[in-house]
């Protein structure tokens, strides 16, 4: 459907999504081999143009309004907040994009961790005894659960900080456009009065009042970002306790950390002693 003359395009907001081919995620042991293959079917989210269509409906009313700055005679000190206003526009489908990511992330790790966690429970515990069954409940129980647990939180926080800056963005996105929206059409008619010293007095005074307003929101701005930025590095720092959890020193490159597993439960000539089946013991 064509948009009626005089009236920006209409906005579609972020959220659209369409189903993606299907992804293999490849489990490995310690050594790099491969040991099975999970299945993750993503969704693939589209933009749906959102933030096309904004900029494509402010620049005709970015033009108006820089004609009536010009005209009024405090062109330089009101284009240098127009510009600063337009420059801090965002694409908040980007932070919708990584909410959702987060997201995903979350819920699967939070499967896989409850997969493991009833494997053993289910499959393993009942059916073997032994110092093999031992310690591989100490290792579930006590390093993967726990591991799992922090990705898991981690996760949620970062989706939580993704949405908070998606809401930010597009609000301020919106906030623009509309002061916009609004000014042009008032400085338009006030501009074509300007030739007069009383029209042009009633100009000054609307780009003033439209100054003000666009500072309020660069101010606006700045302080959201200061507060996101200091979230993140919230996240940042859990993130390296994290990964001080995993590798030695906190470091990938010194390898991961020793869960302190016997090597003899994988020997097969030691197989039956660490190795107990229940039906054995029981007898």
């Amino acid at each position: 459907m064509s948009t009626p003359p005089g009236e920006p395009p209409k906005l579609i907001l972020p959220g659209q999504t369409v189903p993606n081919a299907n992804q293999q995620l490849y489990v490995t042991n310690s050594s790099g081999a491969v040991q099975r293959t999970v299945t993750v079917a993503p969704a693939q989210r589209t933009d749906p143009g959102f933030y096309k269509r904004l900029i494509a409906g402010l620049n005709p009313l970015r033009q108006t309004t820089r004609a009536a700055m010009a005209m009024s005679g405090l062109g330089i000190a009101a284009l240098a907040l127009d510009v600063a206003a337009t420059l801090n526009l965002g694409n908040p489908f980007l932070f919708y994009s990584r909410r959702e990511q987060w997201k995903d992330m979350s819920g699967l790790l939070e499967g896989t961790r409850s997969d493991l966690w009833r494997s053993f429970f289910d499959d393993i515990a009942p059916n073997w005894h032994g110092q093999a069954v031992t310690m591989l409940q100490q290792y579930v129980r006590f390093n993967v659960n726990g591991l799992y647990s922090q990705l898991g939180k981690i996760s949620d926080e970062m989706s939580g900080a993704m949405h908070g800056q998606y809401k930010e963005v597009l609000e301020y996105d919106l906030s623009v456009f509309g002061l916009y929206a609004t000014s042009a059409p008032i400085l338009r008619t006030v501009a074509a009065m300007s030739f007069h010293p009383v029209g042009r007095v009633a100009l000054m005074t609307q780009v003033g009042l439209f100054m003000s307003a666009a500072g309020n929101m660069v101010k606006q701005f700045a302080d959201v970002y200061n507060s996101y930025e200091g979230d993140l590095n919230k996240l940042e720092l859990k993130l390296n306790d994290l990964r001080g959890a995993f590798y030695k020193s906190g470091n990938p490159e010194m390898g991961a950390r020793d869960l302190h597993l016997s090597p003899m439960i994988e020997d097969p000539a030691r197989v039956d002693d660490f190795w107990i089946p229940a039906s054995k013991d029981a007898g």
